[in-house]
């Protein structure tokens, strides 16, 4: 561990230098710019009376609800990885609250991929371990883009009309399934992929063809858990509205709460900071909310993260620093 994590520092300062600084500089300025949109926004004296004095009782909900959210994204991030090798759940879920923990802080890509280079020091190949974040990458986007995105649309729009997005998905997902089960279609597909010459992409494919093939009930099993951890990250907020003094019905929450996860990949903040906020006040407040509420909310659920993440990432140095006194020890 201690040496998994020195090499993932050395990463993120290899990739704040070699002129990245400035990348880095440019995300935390459109961080600061969304953010003082946000406030020009709201009545900033309502804002502040809300968000200092929160309900307690709801806030240790959404608290609850987050550890349940992080626990239920460890298990499906798991049960995808013993798949292709077996890694006990105990040592797993370390890492995988580290990964997630450094992801608070860091680009996207350096977050979610500090797992394959822990698991790295499992025996799990990093280009397996890529392939199985993608895999799983993929299922998640895809799920937030083709069915909590038009469903959220047509609340805003008060039309049924856009369910056929998810019955499309769900309809294409079967055919597929259908078509890798065919032992002439997946050689097609293999050979159009080596003449692409993209390695990457193909690595990503045949994981996802290997997985439908041996382990359909591991996808099946992902998707289903992605749901699950979808309708948690919706009692988060629902949690954190009601700290708020926000209360409104579940449904138009959990819709909106997975809409805007969306705009945490977008690469042109820290770890969606500000870009996550400010989406949520403009599709809350579209919806009828309250945006000084909201905001309050969206920064109590920030705050949480922040807090959890440099607790972990304290806890997980002490214990480095303790082992390797450990082994001089003896």
């Amino acid at each position: 561990m201690m040496t998994a994590i020195s090499l993932l520092a050395k990463k993120f300062m290899d990739w704040i230098g070699k002129r990245r600084w400035l990348t880095w500089l440019l995300r935390a300025g459109v961080t600061g710019l969304v953010l003082l949109w946000v406030l020009s926004f709201i009545d900033f004296e309502q804002f502040k009376q809300i968000t200092v004095s929160p309900a307690w009782m709801p806030l240790a909900g959404m608290v609850l609800f987050a550890w349940l959210f992080v626990f239920i994204g460890a298990v499906k991030f798991w049960y995808m990885f013993k798949a292709i090798a077996p890694v006990p759940f105990g040592r797993f879920i370390v890492h995988f609250l580290v990964a997630t923990s450094i992801g608070t802080f860091t680009p996207a890509s350096v977050g979610d991929f500090s797992l394959a280079a822990f698991l790295k020091h499992e025996q799990i190949p990093v280009h397996q371990s890529v392939s199985v974040i993608l895999v799983d990458r993929v299922i998640t986007v895809s799920i937030y883009g083709v069915i909590f995105l038009p469903l959220t649309l047509g609340l805003l729009l008060r039309t049924a009309q856009l369910w056929w997005v998810p019955s499309s998905f769900v309809a294409i997902g079967l055919l597929t399934l259908i078509a890798n089960g065919n032992e002439k279609l997946r050689v097609q597909g293999q050979r159009l992929l080596e003449k692409l010459r993209w390695p990457f992409l193909t690595n990503f494919v045949m994981t996802t063809s290997d997985l439908l093939r041996a382990h359909p009930w591991t996808l099946i099993g992902n998707v289903a858990l992605t749901l699950l951890r979808c309708l948690t990250a919706g009692l988060v907020v629902q949690c954190a509205l009601y700290a708020a003094g926000e209360f409104r019905s579940f449904l138009p929450v959990v819709l909106a709460t997975n809409s805007i996860s969306l705009l945490n990949l977008l690469p042109v903040s820290l770890a969606g900071l500000g870009i996550y906020e400010g989406g949520g006040v403009m599709l809350f407040s579209r919806l009828g909310f309250d945006p000084e509420r909201v905001l309050a909310a969206l920064i109590y659920q920030r705050v949480y993260v922040i807090i959890y993440s440099l607790v972990m990432l304290a806890a997980t140095y002490l214990l480095t620093v303790c082992q390797g006194q450990r082994l001089k020890a003896s």
